[in-house]
């Protein structure tokens, strides 16, 4: 079985393998549409994986997206995002950025986050994995040889909390799966 996948606000780096959905009929977008439109035109309970790098601080309506990812997701599929950290001079410089980041964005919608507010919407993700990031170059990381990328992920809150704004992060990675009841 072959496994479907999207890429979403892909751009002109769509991610290999993936259908590529965006508002710009660029080279390797196969669907084109604005996705502040809802519904989007894709079947629901369709794809095993998602794909949102550096997508989804653009949106309008961070909630109806992230419920149409749901809709759009198999139960059990995967959604894989990056984002700036909101504490990045890359959210701050980029005029079009209209979501904030941090490592915790994603707890409100999540079976296992660590807020209690669970009744924001009806759709829920698990968490399987979120990273805060410094670093993404071709030299070695200083953040990880000095340890700081390794106590700032130990120590999230903490690390959001105290030092975020003088060390700041690059970005955060997550990976969330479709919970379906």
């Amino acid at each position: 079985m072959n496994m479907k996948k999207l890429d979403l606000g892909c751009g002109r780096a769509k991610t290999e393998g993936c259908l590529g959905i965006d508002v710009v009929a660029l080279p390797g977008v196969d669907i084109v549409h604005n996705l502040s439109q809802f519904p989007w035109p894709l079947q629901s309970d369709d794809f095993e994986l998602v794909v949102s790098n550096h997508y989804l601080e653009h949106v309008d309506d961070i909630i109806k997206s992230l419920g149409e990812i749901h809709r759009i997701l198999a139960s059990g599929g995967i959604l894989r995002v990056r984002v700036p950290h909101y504490a990045s001079d890359n959210f701050h410089s980029d005029l079009t950025h209209k979501v904030a980041f941090g490592y915790r964005s994603f707890d409100h919608y999540a079976t296992n986050g660590n807020i209690a507010y669970d009744f924001y919407t009806t759709f829920k993700f698990e968490i399987l994995e979120r990273e805060i990031i410094f670093y993404r170059g071709k030299w070695p990381n200083p953040f990880k040889i000095l340890g700081l990328h390794f106590l700032a992920n130990r120590f999230p809150r903490v690390f959001e909390r105290f030092f975020a704004y003088w060390l700041p992060p690059t970005e955060l990675r997550f990976e969330l799966r479709a919970v379906k009841t």
